[in-house]
C-alpha cells in the first residue's frame, strides 16, 4: 500500500468524522514491573504504533494522539479510508508485539487490548473530546474485552463498534474474515456498550 504524503493529508478538525483508535497495556501496573520496564514498554507501543499506521498507508504524523499513560488514543484524518483500521493494521500490530515479546523479558512481555470506532471528533485546548471518543473508551474498558484478552492468551485482542462492524467489515469480507467477529455487549459506567470482537490470526475454531 502506498503512504499518503503527510503534507497533502489535513489533520483532524473540528466535528470532522474520523476513524478512531484507542489502546490499553494490560496488566500495566502490575507489581511484577517496575517503572523502567514501563517506560521501556510505552516507547515500544509508540513505536510499534507509529510502524503498524504507516505500514498500512496511515501517515502517523498526520494523526492526532493523545498519550494515555498506559496506552494511546489515535484520532486518523477523515480523508483516510477506516477499512485500513480493520486491514492490514491489526496484523501489522500484533506482529510488531509478537516481536517485542520474542525478545522481551518476562516482566516487559505485552498483551494490548485496543478498540476502533469512527464518529465525528472536536478538539478543545485540552485536546480530542466528543461523544464518539466518550464511546471508544467504554468499549476499550469493557469486561467482555478484559476476558476475550485472557482466555485467548494472544497479543492483541480487538473490539470494534457496531458501526465499523456494519460498514466496513460486513461489506467487505475480504479485509478480514466476518466469523472471526464475536458479538460484545457490555455496561460501562451507565453507557451500553454494543460492539463486535476480533482476535487478529485466530484461526476457526
Amino acid at each position: 500500500m502506498t503512504s499518503l504524503s503527510v503534507q497533502t493529508v489535513p489533520r483532524p478538525g473540528d466535528g470532522q468524522v474520523c476513524a478512531m483508535l484507542a489502546t490499553d497495556i494490560a496488566g500495566f501496573s502490575s507489581p511484577s514491573r517496575d517503572d523502567e520496564t514501563r517506560r521501556h514498554m510505552r516507547d515500544q507501543l509508540y513505536k510499534m504504533l507509529r510502524e503498524s499506521l504507516e505500514a498500512s498507508g496511515i501517515p502517523w504524523e498526520a494523526c492526532r494522539h493523545e498519550d494515555q499513560g498506559d496506552g494511546v488514543l489515535v484520532v486518523i484524518p477523515p480523508c483516510i479510508s477506516a477499512s485500513s483500521m480493520v486491514d492490514p493494521f491489526p496484523m501489522h500490530l500484533r506482529t510488531g508485539i509478537r516481536r517485542h515479546n520474542h525478545v522481551s523479558s518476562e516482566a516487559g512481555k505485552m498483551q494490548l487490548r485496543a478498540a476502533m470506532h469512527v464518529g465525528p471528533v472536536d478538539i478543545d485546548a485540552h485536546g480530542l473530546v466528543s461523544t464518539d471518543v466518550t464511546y471508544l473508551f467504554r468499549m476499550l474498558d469493557a469486561r467482555p474485552l478484559r476476558k476475550a484478552l485472557d482466555a485467548a492468551g494472544t497479543e492483541l485482542v480487538v473490539a470494534v463498534s457496531r458501526w465499523v462492524h456494519e460498514n466496513i467489515v460486513l461489506r467487505h469480507p475480504s479485509l478480514a474474515d466476518p466469523t472471526l467477529f464475536t458479538p460484545l455487549r457490555a455496561r460501562v459506567k451507565r453507557t451500553s456498550v454494543c460492539g463486535w470482537l476480533y482476535v487478529p490470526g485466530k484461526d476457526h475454531q
